[in-house]
């Protein structure tokens, strides 16, 4: 579980995105509706985990330097 630190906020919440997009799809069998609830939910939680640490908040923090200039 180590290698979860790497990954960024905002690729969990692009990847939530695809998965909610597949559930969608009326020809999944049910053991492939079963996987994508499944992930869901394991990254809903890793989001939440990553929100309570600030990650999400030092990412805010850096663009909002990135926009007033300070950063290029």
């Amino acid at each position: 579980m180590a290698r979860i630190g790497n990954i960024k906020l905002r690729s969990l919440e692009k990847t939530k995105n695809f998965y909610l997009w597949e559930l969608k799809k009326e020809g999944l069998t049910e053991s492939e509706r079963s996987k994508y609830l499944l992930a869901l939910k394991s990254i809903k939680k890793i989001i939440q985990e990553k929100e309570k640490s600030g990650e999400k908040e030092k990412h805010n923090v850096l663009n909002a330097f990135k926009t007033s200039g300070h950063l290029r």
